[in-house]
């Protein structure tokens, strides 16, 4: 679910939960050097006292796994929390806290088996109701969670969402400590990826009782780190928790993220040498940094799509599909993506190019010529009564950062000189952003972007149903609810496909939102760093890193 920075995962609604506390000091075996098993690989050189310090430009919200739904949150709570699955350093799933499971000839039907030594950080079993607790907790609505729609695939959890049944009617149940079973709606094979997000990870209901909406977290984790201190707005460090059930194989024993004020801060420290890996590389150091630091760059593409908001919840776009269009034909993203933000792909479609076995629709006016384009998108404004001597106002907004305000000025730029339109930009510090994007009459377009939570169309599309908390536009369409529910139904994957196809052609064709380019995920690792690589959905999880032998750090 995401916006960042340049690479917000889901900007959304973030409730904050400071969780500062000491944690148990870590003691694993050092040297260790057996295989894992499950997908994990052994790590290759001994664990040891030293910190690996990960860049973040930007503070989290929240550790809280049911509350947090940005980025530089998802970061640390994937080191801090496991879910039943977890990822392997591709992005696929595994087994995480479950060692296996079985799922019915339905496809709807899942029971999974805990691990026997799966523990929390102050050594005590993790069990099967702790993954109910969370579940539970995760879609009831006084949590306020803006990632609660990824598990609408379980049965009943679109109801408890809306408020229509309680959290203990969540088709979760525990069949004894160590096994549970997961009713779904339909068929959802992606399910096993979503089992691996922060949302979807268990609730510690030892020291504060049984989970209740809103109730506040323990800082007891059962990832492979736990939290040991927490300094609002400087840095997190985490210690390798000694309880988790494949520490041997865990190789650092100490993460600092340090948080930086935005990215060229970040940039700096990384260039100091007061940091090992960094967030992101801001655009337009990219090339000199190719020059002198080229063995230390990492790029990759990702499922990640920046895109506009247009809102239709007020005038003057909300009964203008004209406007909308115009607005969308007027930008140059050829020009943007070569000119204005290196590094990325001119996107037509909100899905981003690069979804397994799915070939994104675009709009037939992107292969007319520039010209064409602009003289079809002026007639649309005429036709409605705009121009430059009546010229369209808009309220444009977006967070804070070097690289998204270039490409918002690229864009009032274009819609001034390609259509006579005035608009006013208005930039907030990220987390007044994820509030201040909620309160649609302050403004008219806003700055989003969304990475796969797992690799479906339906990451992607799922956000615009009636309710969605992503569903930033206020869209409402009939027609696209219609293909997402028929989607929802069909067992064959061909067919699923091209009703999700379907779905998103009607998205474009209304004109909800404007999708402006692909990410492709770019940073800095040292050479002495192991393990990091970039996957389709950017997640690098700190329990692959390890220090290369014959190097050390500064």
């Amino acid at each position: 679910m995401a916006l960042h920075i340049e690479t917000y995962r889901n900007m959304l609604l973030c409730s904050i939960l400071m969780v500062n506390a000491i944690g148990l000091g870590a003691c694993g075996e050092k040297g260790a050097h057996t295989s894992a098993g499950d997908g994990y690989p052994a790590k290759r050189t001994a664990t040891d006292e030293r910190v690996l310090r990960r860049g973040l430009p930007g503070e989290p919200s929240t550790l809280d796994p049911q509350i947090a739904d940005d980025d530089f949150s998802f970061q640390v709570i994937r080191d801090l929390f496991e879910g039943l699955t977890s990822e392997d350093e591709a992005g696929n799933p595994i087994p995480g806290t479950a060692m296996s499971w079985s799922v019915d000839s339905t496809g709807t039907t899942y029971v999974f088996h805990l691990r026997e030594d799966a523990k929390w950080s102050d050594g005590t079993p993790v069990t099967a109701n702790d993954f109910v607790l969370g579940l539970r907790r995760a879609v009831d609505p006084h949590t306020a969670s803006g990632s609660s729609e990824l598990l609408k695939a379980i049965k009943n959890a679109g109801e408890v969402i809306a408020s229509r049944r309680s959290p203990d009617q969540l088709g979760v149940e525990a069949l004894d400590e160590r096994s549970l079973r997961i009713q779904l709606e339909h068929p959802a094979p992606y399910i096993l990826q979503i089992l691996a997000q922060p949302i979807a990870a268990p609730f510690y209901s030892r020291a504060v009782g049984i989970a209740h909406a809103g109730q506040q977290r323990s800082a007891v984790s059962n990832g492979p780190y736990e939290l040991r201190k927490r300094i609002a707005g400087a840095s997190i460090d985490l210690t390798k928790n000694p309880y988790y059930w494949n520490a041997n194989n865990v190789a650092i024993t100490n993460i600092r993220y340090v948080n930086e004020e935005s990215e060229s801060t970040e940039l700096r420290e990384y260039l100091a040498d007061q940091l090992d890996l960094t967030f992101t590389i801001p655009a337009p150091d990219l090339p000199h940094l190719q020059v002198d630091h080229a063995s230390e760059i990492q790029t990759g593409p990702i499922l990640w799509t920046l895109y506009l908001a247009l809102n239709l919840a007020k005038a003057p776009l909300q009964k203008q599909q004209d406007v909308r269009q115009a607005l969308s034909m007027a930008i140059d993203r050829e020009a943007i993506a070569s000119s204005v933000i290196s590094g990325v792909r001119p996107a037509y479609s909100f899905v981003a190019h690069g979804m397994p076995n799915y070939d994104p629709p675009d709009y037939e006016w992107s292969k007319w010529p520039r010209e064409r384009q602009l003289v079809f998108a002026r007639s649309l404004m005429e036709k409605v009564g705009f121009s430059s001597k009546h010229p369209l106002h808009l309220l444009l907004y977006f967070n804070n950062g070097e690289g998204i305000r270039r490409v918002m000025l690229a864009v009032a730029d274009n819609w001034k000189t390609n259509l006579g339109v005035d608009c006013e930009l208005k930039s907030d510090e990220f987390r007044v952003f994820l509030d201040g994007r909620k309160n649609r009459t302050a403004w008219d377009v806003a700055r989003l972007g969304w990475s796969a939570d797992y690799e479906d169309p339906a990451s992607f599309l799922e956000n615009f149903t009636p309710g969605s908390p992503q569903n930033d536009s206020s869209y409402n369409s009939e027609i696209f609810d219609k293909y997402l529910s028929m989607a929802r139904a069909e067992a064959n994957p061909d067919a699923r496909l091209r009703d999700l196809r379907r779905a998103e052609e009607t998205l474009l064709g209304d004109y909800a939102i404007v999708p402006i380019y692909f990410y492709q995920a770019r940073r800095l690792v040292k050479s002495y760093v192991g393990g990091a690589r970039i996957t389709p959905m950017n997640r690098t999880y700190s329990k692959y890193l390890y220090w290369k032998e014959g190097h050390t750090p500064q």
